[in-house]
């Protein structure tokens, strides 16, 4: 998972596009498969995601993560994720705060190109940093359902989305 997205997962229900980057596994799991991840806060530069810096928190977080399938070299082919988690966002220059809901389910699919696909039904997170080519830079909240492509060298494609927030625009 090379990309901080599940919100969830994808920052998807669970994708924080970005949740890996920003994620750890608990390795002791709870015997079906299912290990929770542990997120950490995050903090973006002035200019890097928003115009201002940005803080994101974790205050609710109960995710968890699963090998649903496996390529026959032994790495994932995809990862399900599913669970509640909420992001805490802060302007840090203003100290205007929002709450986005990041739960929900999702899925890790690593293809054999070194990209990733995201297919997330619920809700994800997605970190766009200044200079990506394809998309505007950004933190965003998709609900609803997305598709969501990451290439090789980490730049999201949006291949569909029902809703977006701008958490830049709401914190500005």
């Amino acid at each position: 998972m090379r990309t901080r997205m599940l919100g969830l997962a994808l920052s998807a229900g669970l994708l924080v596009v970005a949740f890996p980057a920003a994620a750890s596994a608990d390795t002791t799991g709870s015997g079906d498969g299912w290990t929770p991840i542990t997120y950490g806060p995050l903090d973006h530069p002035a200019g890097l995601v928003c115009p201002f810096e940005l803080k994101e928190e974790f205050p609710t977080q109960a995710v968890e993560m699963r090998v649903a399938a496996r390529y026959p070299d032994g790495s994932p082919l995809a990862t399900d994720f599913r669970g509640p988690l909420i992001a805490h966002f802060t302007n840090l220059s203003t100290g205007r705060t929002v709450d986005e809901d990041l739960s929900g389910t999702g899925t890790l699919y690593n293809l054999p190109d070194k990209s990733d696909l995201w297919v997330v039904p619920d809700n994800v997170g997605l970190t766009v940093p200044a200079g990506d080519p394809y998309h505007a830079q950004g933190e965003f909240v998709l609900s609803g359902g997305e598709a969501l492509s990451i290439s090789p060298t980490h730049q999201p494609d949006v291949l569909y989305q029902t809703k977006s927030v701008d958490v830049c625009d709401v914190l500005s």
